[in-house]
């Protein structure tokens, strides 16, 4: 089949991508970007101006390259698209999950804010964890638990862009730090989520810390201030590192890009130490790749090879970045349609 065109939609918690993409070619021909997610329906609480934002980049996306709808053979929706918040709930699969589970457990329907065009909404995963009689029980294992939604189809895209053997854990730096434990059949085990980039944003929006910070936080990294921050957590403790920030400003002769990488030094090290006391046997990871967005991706593969050098760090690049939501979702897309959902 030639020009086989599906759209592939990424939609998060305050942003939302949706890609024309060639099956045939493997290419992406065009991309629609639009300022909304789930953050809107939780303010709101609605999730009428999500569906009317995604239609309308969606007929915008069409518009542009001369397609109606029946020219779409069908697409895919992942992220917070497919929770509770966003247009279509689709339960999260436990773990550990290949991508055939991921594809086994998509949901497909047509809806009029997505012009009937068939859409395969792809599931999150949620951590397997041993069911609790009561709240002392939950309190007690609940850093067992995480869940996510998006980074399934992210984890995927690069895996399919790096040959590596053995374990692993995908580093996905973002509003949330996301770690993702890889097996040696680049099955998904399970996940850690952190705030850390929500906290990075709140702390300087939201604090004292505004007039010492500038609102873009970094601009460039300094490795050398990275690993001060790192340090200064590691020995004084978060919060009150945070107030470090204040103290540099008064004290020392820094500028404002030298100060936010101190301070992301030590929210990255609360990261970092919140993988390596949850996820076993970090000894026997045999690589991470680091994906997300720069700065952070910079960041996080400079304090990982601080931190250790027993593991091989692999920082993906800006295009694998970008391909790796495509080339997940493509493939999932792909193994749903090739199914016998008859078994």
């Amino acid at each position: 089949m030639l020009n086989v065109k599906v759209i592939l939609i990424d939609s998060g918690t305050t942003n939302s991508r949706l890609r024309l993409y060639d099956q045939t070619s493997c290419k992406v021909l065009d991309t629609e970007k639009i300022r909304i997610g789930v953050r809107d329906t939780a303010i709101s609480g609605s999730n009428t101006n999500l569906k009317a934002q995604l239609k309308q980049g969606l007929e915008r996306l069409l518009t542009k390259n001369q397609l109606i709808p029946t020219d779409i053979e069908y697409m895919a929706a992942s992220g917070m698209i497919t929770s509770n918040l966003g247009i279509y709930e689709v339960p999260h699969i436990p773990s550990p999950a290949g991508m055939s589970d991921f594809a086994k457990y998509a949901k497909v329907t047509k809806l009029e804010e997505f012009l009937q065009i068939p859409c395969v909404f792809i599931p999150g995963m949620k951590n397997s964890v041993q069911s609790m009689n009561n709240d002392k029980d939950v309190t007690s294992a609940i850093n067992q638990f995480d869940v996510m939604r998006g980074e399934e189809v992210e984890s995927f895209g690069l895996l399919k862009q790096f040959d590596v053997k053995g374990k692993g854990v995908i580093v996905l730096p973002g509003s949330h730090t996301k770690f993702v434990a890889v097996d040696e059949n680049k099955d998904l085990l399970n996940c850690l989520s952190t705030l850390g980039g929500e906290t990075l944003q709140a702390i300087q929006k939201e604090t004292i810390l505004s007039d010492s910070l500038d609102s873009c936080l970094i601009g460039n990294i300094d490795q050398k201030m990275l690993e001060y921050g790192y340090e200064a957590a590691k020995q004084y403790g978060l919060t009150r590192t945070f107030y470090h920030i204040r103290l540099l400003d008064l004290f020392a002769e820094l500028d404002e890009n030298q100060r936010a990488n101190y301070f992301a030094g030590s929210v990255i090290y609360n990261d970092l130490q919140a993988l390596s006391q949850s996820m076993e046997n970090t000894d026997h990871i045999d690589w991470m790749i680091v994906g997300g967005s720069n700065p952070l991706r910079k960041a996080f593969t400079h304090l990982l090879r601080y931190m250790s050098n027993k593991w091989r760090i692999i920082e993906a690049e800006d295009k694998q970045v970008e391909l790796s939501v495509v080339f997940g979702a493509a493939d999932i897309l792909t193994n749903y349609y090739n199914l016998d959902f008859t078994e």
